[in-house]
């Protein structure tokens, strides 16, 4: 297990905030526990150029926002789309219980909704 990785992205998150001039931003809300997850791309020629989060929720969603936040750099769309739940369980580098999976899942979640909501916006 490294905690490490966890502390060291809630002591000095990566990109938290919104970023300036963004191609998109979204929320995403999880009722469950309340988390809720904001992420804001700049895309570039089909790559996310930058991404910036903010996360209202624990420690376990914040940590993973800012760990999603800092694999999406210079990544194209389409291999973005593909991040799955258990590659973001597996970049935190720690066991997570079944009951906590959704933490760290929202902004996967949140993720997969900004880049659909923008390919509808590209497609009309």
């Amino acid at each position: 297990m490294d905690e490490d990785v966890i502390r060291d992205h809630l002591e000095k998150p990566f990109h938290y905030g919104i970023v300036q001039n963004p191609s998109i931003v979204w929320s995403k809300r999880n009722p469950a526990c309340g988390d809720e997850v904001t992420l804001s791309l700049r895309i570039s020629n089909e790559i996310i150029v930058e991404a910036w989060h903010q996360v209202r929720g624990c420690m376990l969603c914040k940590a993973a926002a800012s760990i999603l936040c800092e694999h999406l750099q210079n990544v194209p769309v389409g291999q973005a789309q593909e991040i799955s739940d258990s590659d973001i369980v597996q970049w935190t580098g720690i066991n997570i219980t079944p009951g906590r999976k959704g933490c760290c899942a929202l902004p996967v979640w949140t993720l997969h909704e900004l880049l659909n909501k923008g390919v509808q916006a590209r497609a009309n």
